[in-house]
Parts: C-alpha cells; sequence; structure tokens
C-alpha cells in the first residue's frame, strides 16, 4: 500500500502548475525524475532542470493559461490524465501518465496533443 495517495500528489501538483510556481512544481518530483514526450523522447530529467524548464515556461505562457483535467485513471502508483490546457481561443489536449513513488513523481509522459481552436461561448 502506499503511504500516499498518487493521485493527491498529481493534484498537489497540477496546483503548482496553475499557480504558475515553478518550485512548488519541481518539488513534487523526485530528484532524479524524467519528463519525457512519449515513447522516449527525454525533456527533462532531474528536479532541477524540471523547475528551470517550468519556470521559463511560465514566465512565456499566455496570462490566461487554464488547466483542466478531463479524464483521470488511477492504478496504484500510476495516475493518467486526459488534460486540456486553454488560452485565448486555443486548446491543446494531452494525455500524460504519471508514476508516483515515495510521494514523489518519479516520471511523467506526454503523448502526443491536439491543438484546435476552442468552440465559441454562447452568445459569442
Amino acid at each position: 500500500m502506499f503511504a500516499c495517495d498518487p493521485a493527491t500528489v498529481v493534484d498537489q501538483q497540477i496546483a503548482a502548475w496553475r499557480a504558475r510556481d515553478a518550485e512548488a512544481f519541481a518539488a513534487f518530483y523526485a530528484p532524479d525524475a524524467v519528463i519525457a514526450d512519449f515513447p522516449a523522447t527525454v525533456t527533462s530529467t532531474g528536479r532541477e532542470e524540471i523547475q528551470t524548464r517550468y519556470a521559463r515556461n511560465f514566465a512565456r505562457s499566455p496570462a490566461d493559461l487554464q488547466l483542466s483535467i478531463k479524464t483521470r485513471i488511477v492504478s496504484g502508483e500510476y495516475v493518467i490524465d486526459e488534460e486540456v490546457l486553454t488560452a485565448g481561443r486555443g486548446q491543446i489536449e494531452a494525455v500524460v501518465v504519471y508514476r508516483v513513488q515515495e510521494c514523489l513523481i518519479t516520471r511523467a509522459d506526454m503523448l502526443p496533443s491536439q491543438m484546435r481552436p476552442r468552440a465559441p461561448e454562447a452568445g459569442q
């Protein structure tokens, strides 16, 4: 059994992402964690590199960027999220597979995403 709930760890990491707090975001990753574009393109290795990369990403991203979870599957130490990022009239959907061990994310694999325009809101 787990000392912590993997879904809660991922939720807390997402809360730090939404706050655009790179230090808090990276703190949920193991010191030797890997973030990769599936199936094998490593984009960040280690907590320090993750913090640096996301600090840069947060600084460059639109002020109205939002992230929501469309679907979630939890299986043991794995959390699989279908995430939707929106900004302006654009929307990106992606699937992220997180592995949580000893209360830290040890790996996050990003599956190819699809970018498309957002549907107009009612009255627009």
